[in-house]
């Protein structure tokens, strides 16, 4: 039966932590995909990177820590993350479509069901939707804010069976394992309540906005709405693949 799954990627996969995109990464990824895709299932990519892309195209420009400073980012790396992106689906001779969305998108109800009647059209015609927050022009009062949580909607947008956070860690851990070599990976959890949030810390790579504690949010909102959750390490061979094969990767969090 053909499963229908949203995977997320954040700005330290796409880079490998450094200050470009990684594009043997990307690649292998994109391969993952196909491959899930040629089995008759139906992906939906949520990306981050927009700002990262922005910043490296014009060579790492010293700018105000403004929003407008970080939209014109956005604004620049957007159609470059996008193209990349085309052009690794294309040698799979898939088609990419690019959805940007913003809260406002999904809080209004006459939005929520265009940008959810959009999605399914999409998918149904076999393209995968590339989507990402619309960072070059949303407001405070309209930003997701991070792209764990956006995950999440799309996820309940599209009736998601899947939901794959993937980030530069390999879990969710009883303490933080950069700092704490005793930390031992959760390899699943079925209840989220604040002993376990309290576990979760911010973002360490300077790179995205989100961190432990957004993927807990994205995870609990998911799989209330259906999804089966799992955060897992992106650089991990065959990721995509291998959770979507139920593999015990990772931390996994069923549906309710």
């Amino acid at each position: 039966m053909a499963k229908r799954i949203v995977v997320k990627l954040g700005t330290s996969v796409l880079t490998g932590g450094t200050r470009h995109l990684d594009l043997p990464r990307l690649v292998e990824l994109v391969r993952q995909c196909a491959e899930l895709h040629a089995q008759g299932h139906e992906l939906v990519v949520v990306t981050s990177g927009a700002i990262a892309v922005g910043r490296a195209r014009l060579n790492f420009p010293e700018l105000p820590a403004t929003i407008a400073s970080k939209q014109m980012l956005a604004a620049v790396g957007q159609s470059r993350l996008m193209l990349t992106w085309e052009r690794f689906f294309e040698i799979y001779g898939i088609h990419v479509g690019q959805l940007l969305l913003t809260r406002a998108d999904v809080e209004n109800r006459q939005r929520y069901l265009n940008a959810r009647d959009v999605l399914l059209a999409l998918l149904e015609h076999r393209i995968v939707p590339i989507i990402n927050e619309n960072d070059a022009i949303a407001t405070e009062e309209i930003k997701v804010g991070d792209n764990d949580n956006l995950s999440a909607l799309v996820a309940t947008l599209v009736d998601a069976d899947l939901l794959v956070l993937l980030t530069d860690q390999a879990g969710l851990y009883t303490a933080d394992p950069r700092s704490d070599p005793a930390a031992q990976l959760i390899p699943e959890v079925r209840r989220i309540d604040e002993a376990l949030r309290a576990l979760a810390g911010g973002s360490k790579s300077g790179l995205g906005v989100g961190g432990m504690v957004t993927k807990l949010e994205a995870a609990d909102k998911a799989r209330r709405a259906g999804a089966g959750v799992v955060i897992t390490a992106g650089p991990e061979p065959n990721v995509i693949l291998r959770t979507f094969a139920g593999e015990a990767l990772g931390t996994r969090f069923p549906a309710v």
